[in-house]
């Protein structure tokens, strides 16, 4: 698949281009009136000594308690009340309370591994020291299977007996993964105390700089501004939650979690894929955040779409990103390495070649989606070597000689739905290497 000797010219001419500091003086921004607020929060949570700054924090900065910090999208402790009524009363988990000795106790479980887990991973994790039999000690001798009847509707008893059994609360919340508002309180102080959470803070101050990340921002979003003048950007905010989140979005606010985004040299990193774990870095955030801005511009068909749907839609993301951020190289916005991107150029007639032979261009089949557009570490049913999102950058190649042929600026480009009309117009053919 791979032609190795191009590869280091093609290096060469990628970084040439990513040093060129004239790509961002090709259009005139000193008329563009933009009112973009960035505020970094990394200090301010660097500097809370108690719960009650935390608290007050919080009650501020409602959104970042939310998403970063694991108050949002819990069940509520009616909710927990109510599912935990109707599962002691599940036959599996009946058989488990009516045991009536360890030996019998962990041969049920040993019997359902699934339950097991279910009953016993989290609570063991939290609770370091104890042990499968110090659970069967409190299971044997609860009484909330009498509390629990399916005659009954109100969950009181059930919260009465709780309160009174402290141990069974902490154990029942547990597996349920509830807190209360003043747990997380008093955990999310804990964390933020922690030496490793210290060490991430004092990195997320060394390894990227906020600063420019807000002037990278600021610039990319005058462009979105020149070509859409009734653009307002999102307030933005940066925070550092010990990997609690990576970024929120919405029309009026953006929270980026800094921390996500400190790349190899961190000392600690997010628990995601390597694959996915190499675009978590200071270079590649901004691209992102300019890939998401592109959303709400980008026009497609409602309902199924094929895999060139697909593809241009994604090529039109990228092309969005590139106008916004000109010096940015094509291999940091793709998300892929500089030998990743070379390889793909080089083997553009051979990728091309094997969606035509294959017929894959008009398929809405969900794997053929999922081989070619969605994220994997690479596709073998291409090359062994070939990257992940293949069609991603595929249908951006097809996009830019769209816009060549056609001479669309980039609000026509986003504006365009109609995908066969863009690849035929385009004339694409893959380039000579």
């Amino acid at each position: 698949m791979l032609k190795r000797c191009l590869i280091l010219v093609l290096l060469s001419a990628l970084v040439a281009c990513s040093n060129d500091d004239s790509c961002d003086s090709d259009i005139d921004l000193s008329d563009i009136s933009l009112d973009f607020e960035f505020e970094n929060l990394t200090h301010t949570l660097n500097e809370i000594e108690s719960t009650e700054a935390l608290n007050i924090f919080f009650e501020k900065h409602p959104v970042i308690r939310d998403e970063f910090f694991e108050y949002g999208g819990r069940p509520t402790e009616e909710q927990v009340l109510t599912d935990l009524s109707k599962l002691v009363q599940n036959p599996e988990i009946k058989a488990v309370f009516q045991t009536n000795s360890y030996s019998a106790f962990e041969e049920v479980l040993d019997k359902n591994r699934d339950l097991r887990e279910f009953l016993s991973y989290d609570y063991l994790s939290v609770n370091k020291g104890k042990n499968l039999k110090h659970l069967y000690e409190m299971i044997s001798g609860s009484r909330i299977m009498s509390l629990t009847g399916r005659e009954s509707t109100s969950v009181e008893p059930l919260r009465n007996y709780l309160n009174a059994n402290p141990k069974e609360k902490d154990y029942y919340y547990t597996i349920f993964a509830y807190r209360s508002d003043d747990q997380l309180l008093k955990d999310n102080y804990e964390l933020l105390q922690n030496p490793f959470v210290d060490t991430l803070y004092q990195e997320t101050m060394s390894l990227i700089d906020a600063g420019m990340v807000s002037y990278e921002l600021d610039r990319a979003y005058k462009r979105v501004k020149k070509a859409y003048p009734n653009f307002t950007p999102p307030k933005v905010q940066t925070v550092y939650s010990g990997f609690g989140k990576d970024i929120y979005l919405t029309d009026s606010l953006l929270i980026i979690g800094l921390d996500y985004y400190l790349g190899e040299n961190a000392s600690f990193r997010p628990s995601v894929y390597d694959y996915l774990r190499v675009r978590l870095t200071p270079d590649h955030l901004v691209p992102q955040l300019i890939q998401f801005t592109s959303l709400k511009f980008n026009a497609t068909k409602k309902g199924k779409r094929t895999i060139l749907e697909d593809m241009i839609y994604y090529g039109k993301a990228m092309e969005f990103t590139s106008e916004m951020l000109p010096c940015v190289a094509d291999s940091i916005i793709m998300g892929y390495s500089s030998k990743q991107i070379a390889d793909a150029m080089v083997s553009e007639g051979v990728i091309w070649s094997h969606f035509l032979e294959r017929k894959l261009l008009y398929s809405d089949i969900p794997s053929d989606i999922t081989k070619y557009i969605d994220e994997r570490p690479n596709i073998p049913e291409i090359d062994k070597n070939c990257p992940g999102r293949i069609g991603q950058w595929l249908g951006w190649q097809i996009v830019k000689a769209y816009r060549e042929e056609s001479g669309v600026d980039i609000k026509e480009l986003m504006e365009e739905t109609d995908a066969q009309k863009i690849l035929t117009r385009s004339k694409y053919r893959p380039r000579s290497r």
